[in-house]
């Protein structure tokens, strides 16, 4: 298109997911639902237990487009510039009380959008990008909207930012430095009635006048003739609370991709950290509060955790893989309060895809969900619960241009 080229790029996604128990999260699933009676509305209005309850999901709402644009004639010494820009259809869904019949009719959602300037190994990047802390994600397509492993070891966020990236080379080793200021987002919740917008209310990240500050050292040596990338980032900032109060945020990751051969790899990530809501981690807690006035208690919330993902290519031709993994979230629990009671969140996949033509995939994916919860009186930790536990089977459909 003139100077530029234009590249569009998605995948239509149709997912169908039957759950063995309620799951939190439903086209993602994100943890399990504590077993208790519940009254079933809508329906009869009966009430009984959720233990038994099986759901059956089919959405398209993970379908994802975007475009990419580059210089048709990039220059030979001098700044080479580009763009992104992608979105999917996993926006909040439309209200429809006139025909109300749960239909799916979603607004698209921004997902990434940034541009980006380089030279010699030098980039700067601005725009909504993925954290620099724990960049990785486990491979799935039944996590497209959220990542796999959101809230069970998987730290992840998209956010606007000002971000710059150092390539060199050292022999046969390649090194990678980040560093860059984000958006500081700690998911904080919108007014409950009137217009939904950003600028009624300052988050609890704006209020500390603070950006997020995060780095990543990364190296990508070679390691029996296949690249193998390490690294290790870091995430501060910081919440405010009430007036002048001040809560931390902070965070280290260690994430690496290791190919054994060419028909394994391994991947994962762990991380510790206190306050990590914006990443979803601490099992979706961020700060523990109790009581009022005087007697008022507030403290983040430690937590730790990380996943791991082999991957099996068995055949040369790529049309066939396995993936099998693991991943846990495991909040501290002296640092948890009456409200939020989340100790333990833990997951376990096996997937397969089979690529059927060059645009066409089908994966089978299995999951079991394990979560754990803690009950207290007022500060007090009384006791921990029984594992709450359900198994999701998602068969995925995959068009990809």
């Amino acid at each position: 298109m003139g100077s530029f080229k234009l590249r569009l790029y998605g995948t239509l996604l149709l997912n169908a997911a039957i759950t063995t128990a309620p799951i939190f999260g439903q086209d993602v699933p994100l943890w399990t639902l504590p077993s208790g009676n519940v009254t079933y509305t809508p329906g009869d209005g009966t009430v009984g237990p959720n233990s038994g309850s099986q759901d059956l999901t089919v959405t398209m709402r993970q379908s994802v487009f975007g475009f990419t644009v580059n210089p048709a004639k990039p220059a030979a010494n001098g700044w080479t510039s580009s763009a992104l820009l992608e979105m999917d259809f996993f926006g909040a869904r439309a209200v429809d009380t006139v025909e109300p019949q749960d239909r799916a009719l979603n607004p698209p959602r921004l997902r990434l959008a940034y541009f980006q300037i380089e030279r010699n190994g030098l980039r700067f990047v601005f725009g909504q990008d993925k954290a620099i802390l724990a960049p990785l994600d486990p491979i799935a397509l039944s996590h497209v909207a959220m990542p796999l492993g959101a809230t069970a070891g998987n730290l992840w966020a998209w956010l606007p930012q000002a971000r710059v990236d150092w390539v060199h080379k050292m022999g046969n080793t390649g090194l990678l430095l980040q560093a860059g200021v984000l958006r500081p987002e700690f998911g904080d919740s919108l007014p409950a009635s009137g217009m939904a917008v950003d600028t009624q209310t300052s988050g609890l990240g704006a209020r500390s006048t603070q950006p997020f500050y995060e780095g990543r050292v990364a190296v990508s040596p070679q390691i029996r003739g296949n690249t193998s990338t390490l690294g290790v980032s870091g995430h501060f900032g910081k919440s405010r609370q009430g007036v002048d109060r001040q809560i931390t945020s902070w965070a280290t990751a260690f994430d690496g991709s290791l190919p054994v051969d060419p028909h394994v790899v391994l991947r994962g990530e762990a991380f510790m950290g206190s306050n990590l809501i914006p990443f979803q981690g601490g099992i979706d807690q961020g700060i523990a509060q109790t009581g009022a006035g005087p007697g008022l208690q507030m403290q983040g919330i430690d937590a730790r955790g990380g996943w791991g993902e082999i991957t099996i290519l068995p055949t040369t031709d790529g049309k066939n893989a396995f993936y099998v993994g693991v991943g846990a979230d495991r909040p501290d629990i002296t640092t948890l309060l009456q409200g939020t009671t989340r100790t333990n969140n833990s997951f376990l996949w096996a997937s397969y895809f089979r690529r059927l033509t060059d645009q066409v995939t089908l994966a089978a994916e299995w999951s079991r969900w394990g979560f754990k919860t803690a009950t207290f009186a007022g500060p007090t930790f009384v006791s921990y619960s029984g594992a709450s536990v359900a198994d999701v089977v998602n068969v995925s459909v995959a068009y990809q241009f």
